[in-house]
């Protein structure tokens, strides 16, 4: 018996974050904003460090580039989309809601920018 599986991508997004933005934007609201956006297993993968405010950055763009893959079948809130890693260090995407799609990620952070895509899939 030959069993076939067929993936379907349904949604590309992709997001940039200047690092700066985001330090300011944490500077200005502090706490209050941190925990409107991030869930508390996504912070307790972001250490501060030297590159704290590129980790945050980079997490936010994926969020975003989550919500423009899928935001035309599923609207989402940033709280309902958890960025978090493996063991192996690479991304992965865990939504609160079944919304029945795979997501693929990517991010990326230098000094000054965040990138991250997304690919939203659907197996049949």
């Amino acid at each position: 018996m030959v069993c076939s599986l067929v993936v379907m991508v349904v949604g590309i997004g992709v997001d940039m974050v200047k690092i700066e933005k985001m330090k300011q934007v944490i500077d200005r609201w502090g706490r209050s904003f941190i925990d409107k956006i991030f869930n508390s297993e996504e912070l307790e993968m972001i250490h501060e460090s030297r590159i704290y405010y590129q980790r945050l950055a980079a997490r936010f763009a994926a969020k975003e580039a989550v919500i423009k893959a899928i935001s035309k079948r599923h609207p989402l809130a940033l709280k309902d989309i958890l960025i978090l890693n493996r063991e192996n260090g690479a991304p992965y995407c865990k939504l609160k809601k079944n919304i029945n799609l795979e997501i693929l990620l990517s991010i990326t952070h230098i000094k000054d920018y965040a990138v991250a895509t997304a690919v939203a899939q659907k197996e049949f």
